[in-house]
């Protein structure tokens, strides 16, 4: 079964990177880091994963958790989009998990036009843009050292209203303890599905001499923004008074270019957590950092992530365990 799970992922990573085309895929959405503790450090948590939120970034990791689990996400997304994200985690037995995620975003405040031979006009109306992704999780340790996970989900986009795509995806994810001292290695792909195409037609305006004119046109269908990723984490240090974790992640998504992270995590008596990280490659910015407070069954998350000349991005969590 390991060899199965790792040789599917290596044959859809080397497939889709062959095709990749940049700034082509759709539901980008999906591309938005929903787990406030993966962000804190700078992204290099696909080998990390051992908490709720694991289910937004690797499938597998969610096999690590001993008992039942709530997750509940906000980020405050460029543009006044809103991105909220939700996830429920439970034991199925000894060495396995099942849950229910929920993920989205949505943007609201655009000003309807329309376009006729006056020009462009301001209608007074508004109309927003919704994404939505909901799924079924399912993790499981096959040996003592290696676990794998899977989504299955729908991703949906309502475009103001005026059309939507509706579509199916799945993430796959590996999670193996090497035996090197704490060194695990990881992987994991993320929203392989079919293509959306937005329902119905549009009017595509063209001028023809002096005169404007309409043809009705199809959407065209579009690709998910899928993402391979692969990573390793260890401890430096770990006994009950501190723990500091490291970690490197590797991610080539279909639509730009890879991406490098390196991150770290330290947590003082399993209660105070600093993290930081810096992911290169990116058009813009790339530091971040977080902090995270933790009791028996809460747990509270902060992010930071500095996006260069745009906007900086905030990300709170909380984690319920019962």
């Amino acid at each position: 079964m390991k060899r199965i799970f790792l040789g599917l992922l290596l044959i859809f990573s080397l497939g889709y990177s062959q095709f990749a085309k940049v700034g082509t895929a759709g539901a980008k959405f999906l591309s938005i880091g929903a787990s406030s503790r993966a962000m804190g450090m700078g992204e290099a948590y696909v080998a990390v994963a051992n908490d709720v939120s694991s289910v937004f970034w690797n499938p597998a990791g969610v096999a690590n958790l001993s008992g039942q689990q709530v997750y509940l996400g906000y980020t405050n997304w460029l543009v006044d989009t809103r991105v909220p994200a939700l996830a429920y985690i439970r034991p199925l037995d000894a060495y396995s998990r099942i849950g229910i995620f929920l993920g989205g975003a949505y943007s609201g405040g655009f000003k309807e036009t329309t376009l006729d031979l006056n020009g462009v006009t301001v209608t007074g109306k508004e109309f927003a843009y919704t994404g939505l992704e909901a799924g079924v999780t399912y993790a499981r340790y096959f040996t003592d050292k290696f676990a794998a996970g899977v989504n299955v989900k729908t991703v949906y986009e309502d475009f103001g209203g005026y059309t939507n795509a509706i579509g199916v995806a799945m993430d796959a994810g590996t999670y193996f303890h090497t035996g090197w001292k704490s060194l695990r290695v990881a992987m994991s792909l993320q929203h392989l599905g079919t293509e959306l195409k937005p329902k119905g037609t549009y009017d595509l305006y063209l001028l023809k001499g002096t005169d404007l004119v309409t043809e009705e046109r199809e959407f065209r269908s579009y690709y998910l923004p899928m993402i391979f990723r692969l990573g390793a984490a260890m401890e430096l240090i770990d006994n009950s008074l501190q723990k500091l974790t490291i970690s490197f992640e590797a991610t080539h998504p279909n639509d730009n270019l890879e991406t490098y992270a390196l991150g770290a995590e330290y947590t003082l008596i399993n209660m105070l957590s600093l993290r930081t990280g810096y992911c290169a490659n990116k058009d813009e910015g790339g530091f971040s950092f977080g902090v995270g407070f933790k009791t028996s069954k809460i747990c509270l998350d902060y992010s930071f992530s500095d996006f260069g000349e745009l906007p900086d991005i905030h990300r709170l969590g909380i984690s319920l365990g019962f």
